[in-house]
């Protein structure tokens, strides 16, 4: 009973000692991590946005596009076997608003903003605006 007593009280503070606290990223500068690297540019006349990704083999990344309250918008997983990756990110469906793209491997993190605002003098045009 005593041994039994001992391993509780040691499992408890065990516990105690561990946290859930969320892991920071550090985020990369000039759109390269140790990693990989981010590219990311404007199809002209559209409102589409190519986003271009180097990476080491047999690590894998996560792509995010977050709104203004950190909503997840977007959510893909870039697979451990691929080390080139191009999508295209077409907004035309989404509000004017400022939307945050991460991508980001466990440890590191490359953060875009876009900022997404339609011209009131015109009856479609849209202007994209993606920043480092």
């Amino acid at each position: 009973m005593k041994t039994l007593a001992i391993g509780a009280f040691a499992i408890l503070t065990l516990n105690d000692n561990l946290s859930a606290a969320p892991i920071e990223l550090k985020e990369c500068k000039n759109n390269t991590c140790e990693k990989f690297r981010v590219g990311m540019y404007r199809v002209n006349d559209t409102v589409t946005m190519n986003l271009l990704i180097e990476k080491e083999k047999g690590d894998r990344l996560a792509i995010r596009l977050l709104d203004q309250k950190g909503k997840v918008l977007m959510e893909d997983i870039v697979p451990r076997n691929i080390d080139k990756l191009g999508r295209k990110l077409n907004f035309s469906e989404i509000e004017d608003g400022i939307y945050t793209l991460e991508v980001a491997n466990g440890t590191e993190k490359v953060v875009k903003s876009i900022y997404l605002s339609t011209s009131e003098v015109r009856e479609v045009n849209r202007t994209l605006v993606g920043v480092n």
